[in-house]
């Protein structure tokens, strides 16, 4: 860790990302993680069929897959109703679109053995251009705590970053274009992995 000074205070700096790593970290993200895009088209066609239960049983399955939850998902599927799954997603993508994607992912990983981990993985599959992924590995890492303002407070933060980047002339103007917050999200966890 760094310590540095701001404003006449110190700092411990528990992270450094230059904005030109962005690129390569979202790349080498999605070599150790595929299938990222197909789960957001995923959301995509979840959304727009209305959150059927059946539907919303299976995103919840793949989700939870993909984020690595094997151990859990099936504990997640047999203790909720495929309805209550629909509702939640429902409910947490509504509060998404309001402007309280804290309560979303709130919402959502309230279903029986989800979490917040989880449920911000729900989320940002559904809405990536308004969530971000708060698991245990950036939570531990970077110091937020594991509640709706933690949730807030890595988001606020996330979105002050992409508001620098798509500022940022260390990076392709194509590229600043089409960044969006889960996407810093995602190269902030490959930079704390190392990988």
């Amino acid at each position: 860790m760094t310590v540095v000074q701001v404003d006449g205070n110190f700092a411990i700096v528990r992270l450094e990302l230059a904005l030109s790593e962005i690129p390569d970290l979202l790349r080498r993200h999605a070599k150790k993680f595929p299938g990222a895009k197909e789960l957001e088209d995923a959301g995509g066609t979840l959304v727009a069929c209305g959150f059927e239960a059946g539907a919303s049983h299976a995103f919840v399955k793949r989700v939870c897959e993909w984020g690595g939850g094997h151990r859990f998902v099936d504990r997640v599927l047999e203790n909720n109703t495929d309805q209550q799954i629909a509702a939640a997603l429902r409910e947490g993508y509504a509060s998404a679109l309001d402007g309280d994607v804290a309560e979303g992912v709130k919402r959502i990983g309230g279903l029986y053995y989800l979490g917040q981990s989880f449920g911000s993985k729900q989320l940002r599959f559904m809405a990536p251009t308004l969530s971000v992924i708060l698991d245990g590995v950036l939570r531990s890492r970077l110091g937020y705590e594991e509640t709706a303002e933690g949730y807030s407070e890595f988001l606020a933060d996330c979105r002050t970053l992409l508001a620098h980047a798509q500022r940022s002339d260390q990076l392709d103007a194509a590229f600043r274009a089409q960044l969006r917050v889960c996407d810093i999200e995602t190269a902030l966890f490959s930079k704390v992995q190392q990988y």
